[in-house]
């Protein structure tokens, strides 16, 4: 079983990794992204000497830059150099913008009176696996200072002088590499865990359409497009070759395949996925990767019928509400796991469990909680919910959250109709399309990655605040980016699902726009979460039937393009906002009741059984 579980969702395949794929970086306009040359977003300086913080900025192209700390305007320039003539603990907010949006990072300086050697060294999630002659360069602060001296050390042995390191082990195995720099007012050391291969380990693999799902098979009609991307491990430079039924697809040569089936029966669609040269990658280090061609493929199982065919009408019997949660994987929360408000009793700790405490909420009409970005329910019905909305103010089904004014978390729409009419959820997902879906500042295909905290980990607490555990749980992004998400006094239990055995959970959808405005002034007390226009769950008061409503008609493909469904059997909804709002925690979406608005409610009028 894979460490790390991987997963995506057909309909957003052409906008996963969205970076690395240059059909959606050159045709979309993009809000700037900022990489702090940092790990830890803190930075020390000694009394009386200038610092230098130099960030990278993605999409920086007609830019502006402002370096603030406590309401002054410290630099208009995209480094920052400055000196501070007292010992202080220092927080300053780095802000870029373009005509796209606008980021923010805020970072922590330690004005000291005494400034020893810091250590920074990015290293992979997953671990870092090299070849040989492996160059390890670190970012050191404080190396400007007297005395300065950088050592390398093997088992206690000086192996090498100066910051840069070139790491040479012939033979297979794990080493621990230490880098030890001093200066005139202390000294500090870095372990660094290296393991070497013989070749580094590419995966070329299609991503299931869920969790726990472990079919990658595909389902269409004829005439109808799916959109394939295989899931890449350790590629620096992939060149794509795609074949259908072992005929190679002329001009096919992007990570995305747009397939569309124009026979009835099984097909096998391949990638081929080359490395065909040598490059170096540097994070703060090189890594040598040989030339590398591996293949995967996936079944496309093409139905001679119309969408018309697997629409299932409701009857005098059905019910409006959905009848099933097929499946409960939320990301880490702080909701998650607990047991007062939450509602869990703690023998939740394999996937059955875990759907039928969902279940047992949703038919109570109390509210289940989804964690951070990414973290979903799938939900179905007795009936197909038919597309009847015609104009606008018509809707097709309701999903009802806890959402106030001031409170709005959310959550983004999954549809899908059966069509291999297995009455399971494994065909092909399409996202409704909401207010913020063609918004600059949206990003489709944004990917994270959350690592379970290990048994003993020791706790950063936040002194100022209820927070007892500021690096709690690790994410990080497929661009790069980093954070945590908090844990606090008020809820105590482990966030990371107990039914997930894996040590790490990866999600991939559209991310909105943070939504959340510290109305503080800053001190982080008191966060407002505004909502957004309409088509998201959990955004707006129950109250406000309309803009809790959906209409199937706003599903949208890959490209964005208009999908015509004439019914959904399906429903999948998902955190859309990667945000962490001080004391208050993560923002997670809840809902507690889905609700099909073309059948009217005649379970009361039944007899009993």
């Amino acid at each position: 079983m894979r460490k790390i579980l991987l997963f995506t969702i057909c309909s957003l395949a052409v906008l996963s990794s969205c970076n690395k794929n240059d059909l959606v970086e050159e045709d979309q306009p993009m809000a700037p992204e900022i990489t702090l040359d940092s790990e830890t977003g803190i930075y020390t300086v000694k009394v009386g000497r200038a610092l230098t913080i130099a960030p990278t900025v993605r999409y920086a192209e007609n830019a502006l830059f402002s370096w603030t700390s406590d309401g002054k305007l410290l630099s208009t320039e995209p480094m920052l150099t400055y000196t501070w003539d007292e010992a202080a603990e220092v927080y300053v907010t780095f802000t870029v913008q373009n005509e796209n949006g606008k980021a923010e990072e805020e970072l922590k300086v330690e004005v000291l009176e005494m400034a020893p050697p810091v250590i920074s060294l990015a290293l992979p999630s997953k671990g870092l696996k090299v070849l040989q002659n492996t160059d390890f360069t670190p970012d050191i602060q404080n190396s400007d200072l007297e005395g300065f001296r950088c050592e390398w050390l093997r088992e206690g042995e000086v192996v090498a002088e100066g910051v840069t390191y070139t790491f040479n082990e012939a033979e297979l195995g794990t080493y621990m590499v230490v880098c030890r720099a001093s200066n005139v007012d202390g000294e500090a050391t870095k372990e660094i865990p290296v393991e070497v291969v013989d070749e580094l380990p590419y995966e070329v693999f299609f991503p299931t359409q869920s969790v726990f799902r472990t079919s990658t098979d595909r389902y269409a009609y004829i005439g109808t497009p799916i959109f394939l991307e295989p899931q890449l491990e350790y590629f620096d430079n992939p060149q794509f070759e795609w074949s259908v039924d072992g005929e190679t697809v002329p001009d096919a040569a992007e990570r995305m395949f747009r397939y569309t089936p124009t026979e009835a029966g099984e097909h096998i669609v391949r990638v081929t996925v080359r490395e065909a040269k040598q490059r170096a990658e540097r994070l703060t280090r090189n890594i040598t990767r040989a030339e590398t061609v591996l293949s995967a493929e996936v079944k496309v199982t093409c139905f001679d019928a119309a969408q018309e065919d697997r629409y299932r009408p409701a009857t005098g019997g059905n019910s409006p509400l959905w009848n099933k949660v097929y499946e409960y994987t939320p990301a880490p929360g702080q909701f998650v796991g607990e047991m007062k408000t939450g509602g869990f009793d703690g023998t939740e700790t394999t996937q059955e469990a875990a759907v039928a405490y969902a279940e047992r909420r949703l038919k109570e009409k109390i509210w289940v909680s989804l964690g951070a970005f990414g973290g979903y329910i799938v939900v179905g019905f007795d009936h197909s919910i038919p597309k009847r909305a015609t104009a606008e103010g018509e809707y097709d089904f309701t999903i009802q959250g806890n959402a106030f004014d001031g409170s709005s978390e959310p959550g983004i729409v999954w549809v899908m109709q059966d069509i291999n009419g297995n009455g399971e959820p494994d065909d092909e997902w399409y996202e409704l399309a909401g207010s913020e879906y063609h918004k600059p500042e949206t990003r489709h295909g944004f990917q994270i990655t959350y690592t379970r905290p290990a048994a003993d980990k020791m706790p950063t607490p936040d002194d100022n605040s209820p927070i007892t555990d500021t690096t709690y749980i690790l994410w990080e992004t497929g661009d790069g980016e980093k954070g945590y998400i908090a844990k606090n006094a008020y809820h105590n239990q482990d966030y990371y699902p107990a039914w997930i055995a894996e040590d790490r959970l990866q999600f991939s959808g559209t991310r909105l726009a943070d939504n959340a405005v510290d109305e503080s002034g800053g001190k982080g007390s008191y966060f407002v979460l505004y909502a957004y226009e309409w088509g998201y769950v959990d955004n707006h008061p129950n109250s406000e039937e309309d803009k809790i409503s959906f209409d199937i008609g706003w599903a949208v493909d890959s490209l964005g393009n208009p999908v015509h469904l004439p019914g959904v059997d399906f429903i999948r909804v998902y955190t859309g906002v990667n945000q962490q709002c001080g004391w208050l925690g993560e923002t997670s979406t809840e809902l507690s009741r889905a609700e099909d608005l073309h059948v009217e409610d005649l379970t009361h009028y039944l007899p009993n059984p």
